[in-house]
Order: C-alpha cells, then structure tokens, then sequence
C-alpha cells in the first residue's frame, strides 16, 4: 500500500497494524512517499491519494476531503495581525512547503473566482514536519493540508486564518485495481481502510 508520508504514517500504518494483528498470516508493504506513484508500474495494491484523480483505469472510493489552509501561530499573529483578505498575504512573510506550493504563490477563492496570491517566502521547504514546525516557531503564515495542521490546531500551537477563502476541498479516495483483479485478502484491507477512515475528521 502507498500514500503520502505524513498521512500513511498517521493513519495508514495504525489501520495495517491493526489488520496485521488481527490476521496473522497477512503481511504488509508499507510505501510511504510523497510522490504519485504508478499502481500499476510499481505492483501496488491500494493506494491513499488526496487530489483529483487523473487515471480512470483505477477504481476510486472517497472516504472524505482535506482543506487547504492558512495557519501562523498564535505569537506571529500577536505581532504581524490577523490578514483579513488573500491579498494581505503580501505583506507577510511566509513559509512554503514545495508539496502544496511547487511555485511562489498560494491559491484563494474569492466569491466565484480563484486567484493567485505571490507569496513572500522567508522559508521554503520540501519536508512538511519541518515547514509546520516553522510556523509553530513564528517563521510566517504556512499553506498545508488541514489533516497536516490539525494537531497542532488542537493544541493551539497554529491558528487558522483566512478560512472564508480557501479553495476547493481536495477528496481523499482509497484508490485500487479492479476488483476483479484483487485477493480477498486485498479486498478485505480495502473494505478496512475505507470503513476506517470515513471515520476520521481531517480537521
């Protein structure tokens, strides 16, 4: 099974060690990159992808949807204000995590229309632990996923801004081979991992 690092690693690997526990003669293998990697060319099985698919080859089932937004903590936000509007994001250092933000601009939806806002980035890193932790640290405002920020919303380390202009939420699907093409064995950690993270809040 593949998916991204940070989500295979918090909700992924719980669901196949469970699985694993409670059947004994299964095993897993766990890849873990964030990078899309081709099902079919890598001889995966069940894949986690968040974004809209691209190959109509492969079977989807969405178990949810993930936001993109904007975050700082609670200390840059004493000391920089709260940005009101995306074009506020200009005036803030920022930074960028290459995963979300390939290019030096964040994406808002203002009304009916999407825009483009450059983003000034004091920091840009491909590793997300490392950019979160950037923020929590009063580095800038930080675009991530809001499965990437929410425990550290929970415990008040980054708040939300700007939530009334976030794009599109992105699905999260559980994405296979036909069923026709499947084990039982591979058929029954599908049926595991859609059951367990429909019930999983990404907030």
């Amino acid at each position: 099974m593949t998916s991204s690092v940070l989500f295979g690693r918090r909700y992924v690997a719980p669901i196949a060690a469970d699985f694993i526990q409670r059947y004994p003669e299964v095993t897993a293998d766990l890849l873990f990159v964030d990078r899309v990697v081709s099902i079919i060319e890598e001889g995966i099985d069940v894949a986690v992808r968040i974004g809209h698919l691209r190959d109509s080859s492969l079977v989807a089932t969405r178990v949810g949807e993930v936001r993109r937004v904007v975050c700082a903590s609670p200390q840059y936000l004493r000391r920089h204000g709260v940005p009101r509007k995306p074009a506020d994001v200009m005036t803030h250092a920022c930074v960028r995590h290459t995963g979300l933000a390939p290019r030096s601009e964040w994406h808002f939806r203002v009304g009916r229309r999407n825009m483009a806002i450059p983003v000034n980035a004091v920091m840009t890193c491909n590793e997300i632990d490392s950019a979160l932790s950037a923020c929590a640290r009063g580095i800038g405002l930080g675009m991530f996923l809001s499965y990437q920020v929410a425990p550290s919303r929970k415990s008040g380390d980054l708040k939300y801004v700007l939530e009334d202009f976030e794009s599109e939420p992105l699905p999260v699907n559980v994405v296979y081979p036909h069923m026709k093409l499947m084990s039982t064995r591979v058929r029954a950690f599908v049926d595991e991992c859609v059951k367990q993270l429909r019930q999983v809040s990404f907030d």
